[in-house]
């Protein structure tokens, strides 16, 4: 087998002793690992309190700060109202003396103290609205041009005022200016905001609690179902169950197949192992008799003592070598199929020189397989094709079928030999017959190639099948899934090679 023959596995060697990073306090350490870590609920939670409350927080802010422009715009509007109320009632006879207005209706100017005032100013005379009555609210000194406006914020008179300078003509051509003005009580705006501050943040803090009560609920329902994976992993660990069996999201899925792969696994690993042992021991037995017989006996044969040991220690090998090559990993690394298969085509054409071995294998195409499995299967299947075939061998490998996370291969064997048909190469695969022709003459061999395959696609729970090759002879088809889907037990009558 080429990897038994042509390849060695590298060791890895320590230059050094492990040294710890500078600073680390072992015993703070295993203080911190003893120490339960926080629920993932208690942490979810907080979370989405903390994002909750910012969230909402900067929403009130936004809300409150575009209620206030609106209604600072909406205080602008009445006064400039206010303003114009006062100009269409006004009137200037033809002295230019100033004719206030008689009718100011239902509106708040005409109601003392109703908190919004107007008036107007000219150079001889100047009149005020009633509303001022009983207030200390007088007009600005300083004038405005004609045709101007002037908005003034509350200060210390605590009044919003807006004030517009107009000019009107008389009939001799003559313009008399004068400036009309309105003003509003600053507590009358404070008063409409903080209303609608405190229903602003009411209705915001009830949705917040529904909102904080639905994230609740929203966060149990993933956690349950996550407590409910760990109550079956408690039910594995206490025997009372041998996998997981609920049906889970979509999203577990993959969690919930994989923790009862690596269950199978380990189940068929120790049923390996202790199969394994079980026919060591059998095995040994006769050995062992024969070898305290033969120490029993004064006239004992050297010779025949190293030849009985000899036995044992290689029946000892090959039982262990069988219970590795058996074993099965779930979680398997990512391999580069190219560089594998060029090891074990270029081993081949060292010990067949006469045929022609020919790897048709993309560079960068790679598969979840155990490399050692992967130069076993391509060198046993090779070797095949160089013994029983002509002159050419074709290797090729392409991606197969793949999973959410892991890729499987197809790999392809072609000779240009005599060949055989489908049912041939199932009776080899499950009885390890060999063939005993190539060019007419017998063959080296003890026929466990295709066996070896054989358990090494079983287990893969992949397939092995034959058909007829464009090159004339057998061609051999590998499918290796990219993961297994349940335990097979080995062939109990196997030998190691």
């Amino acid at each position: 087998m080429p990897d038994s023959r042509g390849s060695r596995v590298p060791s890895i060697r320590r230059r050094g002793p492990v040294r710890e990073h500078a600073g680390s306090d072992p015993a703070a350490e295993s203080e911190s690992f003893g120490r339960p870590a926080p629920s993932l609920f208690v942490r979810l939670a907080a979370s989405a309190l903390v994002v909750l409350l910012v969230a909402l927080g900067l929403i009130g802010l936004a809300i409150q700060q575009a209620y206030r422009g609106a209604a600072e715009l909406a205080l602008g509007e009445r006064l400039e109202g206010a303003a114009f109320q006062v100009l269409a009632g006004m009137d200037v006879d033809a002295e230019g003396r100033l004719v206030p207005p008689d009718n100011l209706g239902d509106s708040l100017l005409a109601r003392p103290e109703s908190g919004l005032y107007a008036g107007i100013v000219a150079n001889s005379a100047s009149w005020a609205s009633p509303s001022v009555l009983g207030t200390s609210v007088e007009p600005l000194a300083a004038s405005v041009e004609r045709g101007t406006e002037q908005r003034i914020p509350a200060g210390e008179d605590d009044l919003h005022r807006y004030r517009i300078g107009l000019g009107w003509e008389l009939p001799d051509g003559r313009i008399v200016d004068f400036v009309i003005w309105a003003a509003e009580d600053r507590a009358r705006l404070d008063e409409t905001l903080a209303r609608f501050r405190s229903v602003l943040w009411r209705w915001l803090v009830l949705a917040g609690l529904i909102l904080l009560i639905a994230l609740i609920v929203l966060l149990i329902q993933p956690l349950m179902v996550l407590r409910r994976v760990a109550g079956e992993i408690g039910d594995v660990e206490a025997g009372r169950s041998d996998r997981l069996r609920g049906r889970y999201p979509r999203e577990l899925e993959p969690l919930t197949a994989n923790l009862n792969a690596l269950l199978e696994t380990e189940r068929s690993n120790v049923e390996q192992y202790r199969r394994a042992l079980g026919d060591l021991a059998h095995s040994l037995k006769t050995p062992l008799a024969v070898l305290g017989t033969q120490l029993d006996d004064d006239s004992v044969d050297l010779e025949s003592l190293r030849e009985t040991v000899e036995q044992m220690r290689v029946r000892v090998r090959a039982e262990l070598d069988r219970a590795l090559r058996s074993g099965r990993r779930t979680m398997r690394a990512l391999v580069g199929v190219r560089p594998v298969l060029e090891r074990a085509v270029r081993t081949l054409g060292k010990l067949y020189r006469g045929v022609d071995f020919e790897l048709d294998v993309d560079a960068g195409l790679a598969a979840n397989v155990e490399e050692r499995d992967l130069l076993e299967l391509v060198g046993n299947l090779a070797e095949n094709a160089g013994k029983y075939g002509s002159s050419h061998v074709r290797v090729s490998a392409t991606q197969g079928t793949a999973s959410l996370r892991r890729r499987g291969l197809r790999i392809c064997v072609d000779d240009d030999g005599p060949g055989m048909s489908g049912e041939d190469f199932e009776k080899m695969l499950q009885r390890g017959v060999r063939g005993d022709q190539r060019r007419g003459g017998p063959v080296e061999g003890q026929g466990l190639g295709l066996s070896i395959v054989e358990r090494i696609v079983s287990s893969y729970d992949g397939s092995v099948r034959a058909e007829r090759s464009p090159l004339g002879g057998l061609r051999v088809i590998v499918d290796l899934p990219p993961e297994a889907r349940r335990p097979r037990p080995s062939t109990a009558d196997e030998e190691s090679e």
